[in-house]
């Protein structure tokens, strides 16, 4: 049954106002979730890295066998590196481990309005580089010719400058806006003032003050706002099979009003 218009509105405020929300037992096709995505935004096109269905590629298939090349278990924002990264991201559980799998949310809200009024204000004035490379190169390299893929890859995604704090298109807040998976210096700063500095703000946004675990259950879905957290998949689970399925929304150009 498609989603009413005041059920629609109900999920976005919710989202707007906790960053990630769980629905619990809710058995879905492909083709249900990418419907149901068309009702909060733009779809996004195919993952560049992540298999996508052969009917849809707009559906990314997300999956892990103990595959020697799995590598993404890291805190990150998704996709950084592009102009205009996601809004969010619909994730659909289909076969979990009997144990592990978890994955960690993080408010950057919350590590935002932690972090002390002088790192603050220097804040303010940054701005940071965003890098496929070094979010992907280790997972290309695995592959037999995934220098050349990797080499192509970087003209795709050249590096992108964003803001180090953002403010949220629809709330107005602001949120911390680095990542250690994708940011790679801060403009600013010399190469080692910024290794220091982003070094202090990747451990302060992991601090678990700010997290949420969900322990995922068969039929599960998490739906959260990129523009204001990040994410950890948790690779406890040896080589027991998790297999999940992603619908991703268009975002914009991050930008940060300084109040």
């Amino acid at each position: 049954m498609p989603l009413e218009d005041h059920v629609v509105a109900e999920i976005r405020t919710a989202l707007l106002e906790f960053g990630v929300i769980f629905f619990r037992n809710q058995p879905i096709t492909g083709d249900q979730q990418l419907d149901i995505a068309a009702k909060f935004g733009e779809i996004d096109k195919p993952h560049p890295v992540f298999d996508n269905d052969a009917r849809d590629p707009r559906l990314t298939i997300i999956e892990s066998r103990g595959r020697a090349h799995d590598s993404e278990h890291y805190w990150h924002t998704d996709v950084t590196y592009q102009e205009a990264p996601s809004m969010g991201s619909i994730l659909a559980a289909k076969k979990i481990p009997d144990s592990g799998g978890d994955t960690l949310f993080a408010s950057m809200y919350a590590a935002y309005d932690s972090l002390s009024s002088p790192i603050r204000k220097m804040c303010e004035e940054l701005t940071a580089q965003h890098s496929f490379e070094r979010g992907w190169a280790t997972t290309y390299r695995m592959f037999e010719d995934g220098e050349d893929t990797l080499h192509k890859m970087r003209k795709v995604f050249p590096l992108m400058t964003h803001p180090v704090l953002r403010t949220h298109p629809e709330t107005g807040r602001t949120s911390l806006y680095v990542n250690e998976y994708y940011t790679s210096r801060i403009n600013e700063l010399s190469e080692a003032e910024s290794e220091a500095m982003l070094k202090l703000l990747h451990h302060h946004a992991q601090l678990p003050d700010f997290q949420i675990r969900h322990t995922w259950q068969t039929d599960d879905i998490a739906f959260w706002d990129n523009r204001c957290t990040q994410h950890y998949a948790s690779h406890d689970y040896g080589i027991a099979h998790r297999l999940m399925n992603r619908v991703t929304l268009v975002g914009d150009k991050p930008y940060f009003n300084n109040p």
